[in-house]
C-alpha cells in the first residue's frame, strides 16, 4: 500500500482531520508566506528570511520557527518514493500562497500523485471552517489531481507572487486550471485592493476598536484569508500615521 500524507494550512484542519476516517500523516503548514521577506537564493536562505520576517512581524523566536515551521517543510522535502499528496487549502490569498509554497517544494518530485481537496462551496471564503467530518470526507473523494500543466502554472504563480512581478501574476490569473478556483479573483484582489486603505475606510466612518474593523475586514475582504494577527498589522500602520 502507498503511503499516503495530507499537508493541511494550519493545526486546525490537522485536528480536525484526525476526528474523520481519512487515513494518512499528517504535515502541517505553519506560515504566513501571503506577507513578509520572500527573497532568497536557497532554501536555507529562504528560512533564515522568513524566521527573520516572522520574529518581526509576530514577536516568533527564530528558534519557534525552525521548530514549529521548517520541521514540517522538512517533512514535505522527504516525503517517500511513490507517495500519495493530498493539500487540504482554502482559496482565499493566505491559503493560495503557502499552497504556491508547498508545491514548489514537491515540484521536483515525478514520482508522487499530488492531489487538492477542496472546502464545500456555502461560503468558499470561509474555507473548511463550516465543514463537518462528511464535509471533509467528501472533499477528499471528489479531490483533483495535479497534472504537469497545473505544477507549473503553481510553480510560476509562486515565482511571481515571490518576486512581486505584478504583470506575470496578470497573465497567469487568466489560465483554467480544475486545481485552482477563484484564481483570477484573487490575484485581482491582491493587485487592486489594498487592506490599509479598507481599514483607513473604516476607521474614518466610526469604527475605532480593532475588533470591529476586524469583523468588517472578513465580512468584506474574506478574499484575503487574513486573521486577526494580520488585519492587526494594517490597523496599527493607519493608527501610527494619525
Amino acid at each position: 500500500m502507498e503511503n499516503i500524507f495530507h499537508i493541511t494550512n494550519g493545526d486546525y484542519l490537522a485536528e480536525e482531520l484526525k476526528k474523520t476516517s481519512i487515513e494518512g500523516e499528517l504535515i502541517v503548514c505553519r506560515e504566513a508566506l501571503v506577507s513578509g521577506n520572500l527573497k532568497a537564493d536557497s532554501l536555507e536562505e529562504f528560512w533564515e528570511a522568513r524566521a527573520k520576517s516572522v520574529s518581526q512581524d509576530y514577536n516568533v523566536s527564530k528558534e519557534s520557527y525552525y521548530e514549529k515551521s521548517v520541521s514540517e517543510f522538512e517533512k514535505i522535502l522527504n516525503i517517500p518514493e511513490g507517495s500519495e499528496v493530498n493539500l487540504w487549502f482554502e482559496d482565499d490569498l493566505f491559503c493560495q500562497v503557502n499552497l504556491w509554497f508547498c508545491i514548489s517544494l514537491l515540484s521536483n518530485r515525478n514520482d508522487l500523485k499530488i492531489y487538492r481537496g477542496f472546502p464545500k462551496i456555502n461560503n468558499h471564503w470561509k474555507g473548511f471552517s463550516d465543514s463537518d467530518n462528511s464535509d471533509l470526507e467528501e472533499s477528499l473523494k471528489s479531490r483533483v489531481l495535479f497534472n504537469k500543466n497545473d505544477i507549473e502554472l503553481t510553480l510560476n504563480l509562486w515565482k511571481a507572487y515571490q518576486n512581486n512581478d505584478i504583470d506575470s501574476l496578470k497573465q497567469l490569473s487568466d489560465n483554467q486550471s480544475n486545481c485552482f478556483h477563484f484564481l483570477k479573483e484573487v490575484t485581482d484582489a491582491y493587485i487592486h485592493i489594498k487592506p490599509e486603505n479598507f481599514i483607513r475606510n473604516q476607521i474614518e466612518n466610526g469604527l475605532k476598536d480593532f475588533d470591529s474593523v476586524f469583523k468588517k475586514f472578513q465580512e468584506e475582504l474574506g478574499i484575503f484569508g487574513f486573521g486577526d494577527m494580520q488585519v492587526k498589522k494594517f490597523y496599527e500602520k493607519v493608527l501610527s500615521e494619525k
